[in-house]
């Protein structure tokens, strides 16, 4: 009885804490958020409510807001029903698990430098939101994210670059010896691949490409980069040698970083390639070509943009936009008003989303800040954003990234192109139709983190019947091997495989039946002494 009576209370004090919340300022008025329990179904839901006695309100469904959690936006008409009274009436229903008003929230990630009110491509790309869960950094596990920045010359001395310079911690500065036994005799601060020297050259480009990607944030001084905290490793190169030169050096550190579990080398995970050479095939450049798959292995992406010239890029070719690897994004040049700049190249298939340039302002030399344009400042917004993914709170990403670098960088990448903000001009243009979006790539890790263990099981299998392919949803309760087969109706295993359950993400697996004769089938997962089956049809 007791039980019952602090349940009673429980619950009431829970109505009457959100309620009292109503007459908040930032309530935006008619909308509710409603988290409903596993296989529920909203619209049952919402006809339920429609239909009942209590109220005669005009509800309507907004959007899902996390499918993997069932939570949903939804309407109502406050001239109907008290916003209070309708609260009251979805929390008591039984499919729901919690439920509350909306509110519009103050900004509380702003940075404060002075000139950031002139960077409208940071807030077109949702760098404001991503800001409210990470400025980049480090890792959930505490690595230090490096980009590595291939450039013609860079300002070392500017104050919004000089905090998030990377530094070179086996290299003792200035002792003419090559501490680190890596072949370069000082490389404390990068290396210029062009001289062979530790002397940077200094030139525009590479300093305003830096900072657009990591310049300072926060600091109460000019502007700030996608990551307000990285560590950029600055590598002056100019030609084709000097660029796989450096491609070379990325490799060493990021393999040596991974090899001793983050006691040697640099957490690189992406490299920045705002440079190419027009009307030309990747494939005629296979060593260069070949670099970004090496790099792909040990966990590097590279951010790159097309060329600055206006033409298809699949009919003229151009390096490295055109490059066949898994392990390069590609973007063009787009305006504040998310239209292709006239001056850039193009591709439905090389190309992979438009990105802000043109107008973008950033750092200078002599301590100066400046509007910069072109492919140039649209590639460094790519690979800024890379880097603070790898930022965002998440430890299955942040161990998964060492103990298996490849396959993350593809997922980090499968997340940036699924992110996209639809823009119907560039639907002619690139392979994706649309433009970076950060915020909604944090969106997409926040909803699919963390790998989830349950006992063994096969969840479903979809579609199902099916002619040539079906996908199979399982639950493991470990992330070592299992083995997967699909068994024909006498008992005999037809496909075979071993897979590892992805750390996080959803645990999916794709099989190809169009070898199949058309039959009744089941899949199995086993391992030793557990086995879990479901039957599925091929048509």
């Amino acid at each position: 009885m007791m039980r019952l009576v602090l349940s009673i209370c429980f619950v009431f004090t829970t109505l009457f804490s959100l309620m009292a919340q109503s007459n908040h300022p930032n309530r935006i008025a008619g909308e509710c958020i409603v988290r409903l329990a596993e296989n529920e179904d909203i619209q049952s839901f919402l006809r339920q409510l429609q239909t009942n006695q209590r109220t005669e309100s005009n509800i309507q469904y907004i959007r899902p807001l996390g499918k993997k959690h069932n939570i949903h936006a939804i309407s109502f008409d406050e001239s109907q029903m008290h916003a209070d009274d309708m609260l009251q009436l979805i929390l008591v229903q039984r499919q729901v698990l919690s439920a509350q008003f909306n509110y519009q929230v103050d900004t509380r990630a702003t940075p404060d430098d002075p000139f950031y009110e002139f960077q409208w491509h940071m807030d077109l790309i949702g760098m404001p939101e991503v800001w409210d869960v990470s400025t980049g950094g480090l890792t959930p596990q505490g690595d230090t994210i490096v980009v590595a920045v291939l450039d013609s010359g860079f300002d070392l001395s500017h104050p919004d670059l000089i905090p998030n310079i990377w530094r070179n911690q086996a290299e003792i500065p200035d002792d003419g010896i090559d501490n680190d036994n890596n072949g370069y005799i000082d490389d404390y601060s990068g290396w210029n691949f062009l001289e062979q020297t530790p002397e940077h050259r200094v030139t525009a480009h590479g300093t305003q490409v830096s900072g657009l990607l990591g310049a300072r944030g926060d600091n109460g001084l000019g502007v700030t980069g996608v990551n307000w905290n990285v560590k950029l490793m600055l590598l002056n190169t100019r030609d084709v040698n000097s660029i796989v030169e450096a491609y070379e050096y990325v490799i060493a550190q990021r393999q040596l970083y991974n090899e001793t579990n983050g006691e040697k080398g640099a957490f690189i995970v992406a490299t920045n390639a705002s440079f190419g050479i027009d009307r030309t095939y990747c494939s005629s450049f296979p060593v260069w070509e070949g670099m970004y798959d090496l790099m792909g292995e040990v966990g590097v992406l590279t951010g790159a943009g097309t060329s600055n010239s206006t033409y298809n890029v699949e009919e003229e070719g151009d390096i490295p936009s055109d490059c066949s690897s898994d392990f390069i994004i590609t973007v063009l040049n787009t305006t504040f008003d998310d239209k292709k700049n006239a001056n850039s190249a193009y591709g439905t298939t090389s190309i992979d989303m438009g990105s802000p340039g043109q107008g973008s302002y950033t750092i200078d030399l002599n301590d100066q800040y400046d509007s910069f344009g072109g492919n140039s400042a649209a590639a460094p917004h790519l690979s800024g954003a890379i880097a603070i993914l790898y930022s965002i709170p998440c430890d299955s990403i942040a161990a998964n990234a060492k103990r298996n670098p490849a396959t993350t960088a593809l997922v980090i990448r499968d997340i940036l192109l699924r992110a996209v903000d639809p823009v119907e001009e560039l639907s002619a243009f690139t392979a994706t139709g649309g433009r970076l979006n950060v915020a909604n790539a944090v969106e997409i890790i926040q909803e699919t983190c963390g790998g989830t263990t349950a006992p063994l099981d096969v969840i479903r299998i979809y579609p199902n019947p099916s002619a040539e392919f079906l996908s199979v949803e399982y639950e493991t309760p470990g992330f070592s091997d299992y083995r997967f087969r699909v068994v024909n109706t006498l008992g005999q295993t037809v496909i075979k495989d071993t897979v590892l359950p992805p750390q996080f993400g959803f645990k999916r697996y794709q099989i190809d039946v169009r070898h199949l004769a058309a039959g009744t089938y089941f899949f199995v997962i086993d391992k030793g002494l557990n086995i879990e089956a479901l039957p599925f049809v091929k048509m």
